[in-house]
């Protein structure tokens, strides 16, 4: 199980999804947190915190989340990653697992099972 006290990125464009987010993870006891809003913001916050656990929607505005996963998996094979996303098309989600995702959650995160399945991904670390 990942540390408490990891800090995790979490990148999605929708504000309302980071929240949620942040609400599932504190209820597993998890408090710090960065955020970003799309691709490119990912990659300079990776780069400046270094982040334990990274979870990152894939269809972003500008840089995507899976072009910001290849650019991190460049320098850094070992951070789990996992990928969050309506879409649910196996190429993409094969392709997601190339690049070494611990990984792949389908949105919607509900309030019903938002925190479950975020621990049942969080105990595989």
């Amino acid at each position: 199980m990942l540390s408490k006290d990891s800090t995790l990125l979490i990148v999605d464009d929708m504000k309302m999804i980071r929240t949620a987010m942040k609400r599932f993870l504190n209820q597993l006891g998890y408090n710090n947190f960065i955020e970003a809003s799309d691709g490119e913001e990912a990659l300079i916050k990776y780069a400046e915190s270094k982040p334990q656990f990274i979870f990152m929607d894939i269809v972003m505005p500008g840089t995507t989340g899976y072009d910001a996963l290849r650019i991190i998996r460049e320098s850094d094979k070992k951070t789990p990653i996992v990928m969050l996303s309506s879409v649910a098309e196996e190429n993409v989600i094969k392709d997601c697992e190339k690049e070494g995702i611990l990984s792949y959650l389908i949105k919607p995160l509900t309030a019903e099972d938002g925190a479950a399945r975020l621990s049942q991904i969080l105990a595989k670390v």
